[in-house]
């Protein structure tokens, strides 16, 4: 398994100078006690080049509007639950989840609540690495820790504009008594520019690098209980960090969703302070379920939006996990191509994913 890149660095000075690079090392990582604060916005309104690559750039976001907050606080995994010590005693992370809904959304025949993704730093400074190391949930109720047996390798240092690496990654989480689930995948990572960056947070240039990150992976669910297929999502993200220096957290975090090789920006987040908004961290990823009609549908199927979402993706998976159909902002969708069987929908929204399954006749 190759090393996968490292990613938080930057370059110094103003948007009117020729800057010149820093190199970043893993105390620039978040550290367990971090409280990290962040606003989320809806990429409308403000000019957002995700080809914009190369050196000396000049990237003003300082009018992007929040729409809600959230926490990203680190603890220590046995201060999280002391079943997951099991992890590591280093091992740290925080809260990605109130609750999952099991391969990208699916609904899963248990609970799964309290969902943690645990960090740690490895190997020797300067030439070590920052990696995902485990994970933490509690399914039906009973806290189960589960550590990756190949981890996944997010940033490797010292790191520089033009580093490029991959890696690959697998997490097995056993579910007693039902089946286990699985992820699997390689991430492709590359610093591809660098230059200065305003946004609300930071209101004049910052010297900043831009790393991207992109993830092909697969999200499984195994029943061993009965004698069904596995459910098998397949994930194509990427993600877009801006980088500055002394800070734990990106300065602009955007993240896209792959469908060949056309990109759909799914979320926007950065680095800001409290705003006296609502906090929202925890509930992104909260899994409802959503209203379709007509089921069994013919030639249109129609999505039934929460209030207030005008913004959102909506993806159509086979049973075999295959994607078939997408769409952005669109809830009246043209199924007439379809093959005739089951499917089911998920739909992202700003704050949380919706899914519904319904059968193509």
């Amino acid at each position: 398994m190759k090393k996968v890149l490292p990613i938080f660095l930057l370059c110094a000075g103003i948007a009117t100078c020729a800057c010149g690079q820093i190199t970043i090392t893993s105390g620039d990582m978040p550290v367990s006690g971090d409280t990290l604060r962040y606003s989320t916005t809806i990429p409308v309104g403000f000019n957002i080049n995700l080809n914009d690559t190369g050196a000396n750039k000049v990237w003003n976001f300082d009018t992007m509007k929040p729409v809600t907050q959230g926490l990203n606080e680190y603890k220590l995994a046995l201060q999280v639950n002391l079943a997951y010590v099991t992890i590591s005693p280093t091992a740290y992370g925080y809260k990605v989840a109130d609750t999952f809904g099991g391969a990208g959304g699916a609904p899963l025949p248990i609970s799964v609540t309290e969902v943690y993704t645990f960090f740690n730093k490895k190997g020797t400074a300067p030439n070590n690495r920052f990696i995902a190391e485990g994970f933490g949930a509690k399914i039906s109720g009973v806290p189960i820790p589960a550590t990756y047996s190949n981890e996944d390798e997010l940033f490797f240092f010292p790191l520089e504009y033009g580093d490029k690496d991959t890696s690959d990654y697998y997490l097995n989480v056993p579910v007693p008594s039902v089946g286990r689930m699985v992820q699997t995948g390689d991430r492709r990572t590359k610093v591809d520019a660098w230059g200065t960056i305003q946004t609300p947070y930071f209101t004049t240039p910052k010297s900043c690098i831009r790393v991207r990150s992109e993830v092909s992976g697969m999200d499984s669910f195994i029943m061993t209980s009965l004698p069904v297929p596995p459910i098998g999502i397949p994930r194509q993200t990427v993600d877009y960090f801006w980088l500055v220096q002394g800070e734990h957290y990106p300065a602009l975090w955007i993240t896209t969703n792959m469908v060949g090789s056309t990109e759909t920006i799914s979320t926007v987040r950065y680095r800001d302070t409290y705003r006296g908004l609502s906090v929202g961290d925890v509930k992104t990823n909260t899994i409802s379920k959503l209203d379709v009609y007509p089921n069994p549908a013919d030639n249109r199927l129609r999505i039934d939006i929460p209030a207030g979402n005008t913004h959102f993706i909506v993806e159509v998976f086979d049973l075999q996990g295959k994607l078939v159909l997408s769409a952005q902002d669109n809830n009246d969708l043209d199924i007439t191509r379809l093959t005739p069987g089951n499917y089911f929908t998920r739909v992202t929204f700003e704050n949380g994913i919706g899914v519904a399954p319904f059968v193509k006749q």
